[in-house]
């Protein structure tokens, strides 16, 4: 298996990684979409425990950048 991401099942362009959050929920998932059209393709990873993984990383390096 490969840790390769595949690219859009309709136009094969990459697929765009971006952090959302629900609109009534208000809490946050991963969302996977089409880098060249969003109509083609739209994917969410709601997995909690990943989800707060990835939040984890983004703050820590979030204050890596900054120097904090």
């Amino acid at each position: 298996m490969t840790n390769e991401m595949p690219g859009c099942p309709i136009c094969n362009d990459s697929l765009s990684v971006r952090l959302a959050y629900g609109r009534k929920s208000g809490k946050p998932f991963v969302m996977l979409i089409c880098a060249r059209d969003g109509r083609h393709f739209r994917g969410f990873i709601n997995h909690r425990p990943y989800v707060n993984q990835i939040l984890e990383y983004l703050e820590t390096h979030d204050k890596l950048e900054l120097g904090r």
